[in-house]
């Protein structure tokens, strides 16, 4: 029995194929011979604009083969009203294509395929709950420790992918920069009525204009090119890492992975998770030790006077991410947009861009 054999396919597009036991046991036949699922049990349902659900599953004889995990979670865009704002396989492609080979803490994946006839992406992954892990909470901060930490897995990332060096993957192909077509998401108007809205309302009104704030986006992607490019996450916030047992941070989410310029990355976490004072007693000092942990995963870092340009230069784009957003709950997006906002304009990164 094959994945393409069972109704559904390599990526079913509802939820009850990918919780079928004929579906599972088919795919965990590609890695667990002659294994039986026989049942599933939801345990948990998350939906934002794609679905995480979280299930246990049992065995024929009663207890799983060795190997073979007791506890999944498939992720998927199952509900068709979120499916119809556009889908992405850049996930997927990471999992498929990467995730294996790079020296960064992601969770052990089953089965990542695409349906090539419509383009629906599917994950299915370990529960690391189930397994003693911890995740983040978007609406709690990182102290500067643990910052810390999640940069030293961004620099092992970044290191590995550093200029597309060591990769059999075009990574600029397959994981393309995003910041030339994020600006045609959403035009002005609707942008501005977004950032007025009351998601950034201590921000100063010059920073909290559309205009600029796209302006700013499409500079950092003309700039781009200029600059040492990597494989970047694109998106970690505190709700996108999480902790092993021992505390070892790791990431999930690669919704938005790209190939784009590292300070991407660690200005986005560094705006989104510290506190702003903290961010702003720290960030040199974190800046400095990224800098230093991607020289010692291999990577080639800019001198410290190039870097803290970059870093301040990059802020938007956390900012622009977050002002668009429309699909989280609203605690969070001012949480975000709030940080983001602020850090851009503390260190007017408008005005580096000379926009």
């Amino acid at each position: 029995m094959t994945v393409t054999s069972v109704p559904g396919g390599p990526a079913p597009h509802d939820l009850d194929t990918a919780l079928s036991p004929a579906w599972l046991t088919a795919v965990l036949r590609q890695r667990h011979s002659g294994v039986t699922v026989t049942a599933t049990e939801v345990t948990e349902r998350i939906e934002t604009v794609a679905t995480k659900v979280r299930f246990d599953v049992s065995y024929a004889n009663g207890a799983a083969p060795e190997g073979a995990p007791r506890a999944l979670c498939v992720k998927a865009y199952f509900n068709p009203a979120t499916r119809q704002r556009g889908t992405s396989r850049a996930e997927v492609d990471f999992y498929r294509l990467l995730a294996g080979s790079l020296p960064v803490r992601t969770p052990p994946c089953v089965h990542a395929e695409v349906d090539e006839e419509t383009g629906h992406p599917l994950l299915l992954m370990h529960d690391l709950v189930a397994t003693g892990h911890r995740f983040g909470d978007p609406l709690m901060g990182f102290g500067r420790d643990q910052a810390a930490g999640t940069l030293d897995q961004l620099a092992a990332l970044h290191a590995a992918t550093w200029d597309g060096a060591g990769q059999k993957v075009d990574l600029a192909a397959a994981f393309p920069p995003r910041l030339a077509r994020l600006t045609g998401y959403m035009g002005p108007e609707r942008l501005q009525a977004q950032l007025d809205d009351g998601r950034a309302p201590d921000v100063p009104a010059g920073v909290r204009r559309a205009d600029r704030l796209l302006a700013a986006v499409n500079a950092l992607a003309e700039l781009s090119p200029a600059h040492p490019r990597c494989l970047v996450h694109g998106d970690v916030h505190t709700g996108n890492v999480y902790a092993t047992a021992d505390g070892s941070p790791g990431l999930i989410d690669w919704q938005v992975v790209q190939y784009g310029v590292w300070a991407l990355d660690v200005g986005y976490h560094l705006a989104a998770v510290l506190d702003p004072d903290e961010r702003a007693r720290s960030e040199r000092e974190l800046l400095d030790h990224y800098l230093d942990r991607l020289a010692a995963h291999g990577g080639t870092p800019p001198g410290r006077d190039e870097a803290w340009w970059a870093y301040r230069a990059q802020l938007p784009y956390g900012f622009f991410l977050w002002g668009i957003t429309r699909a989280v709950e609203r605690p969070i997006t001012e949480r975000h947009t709030g940080r983001l906002a602020q850090a851009v304009a503390w260190h007017d990164s408008f005005g580096l861009l000379g926009v």
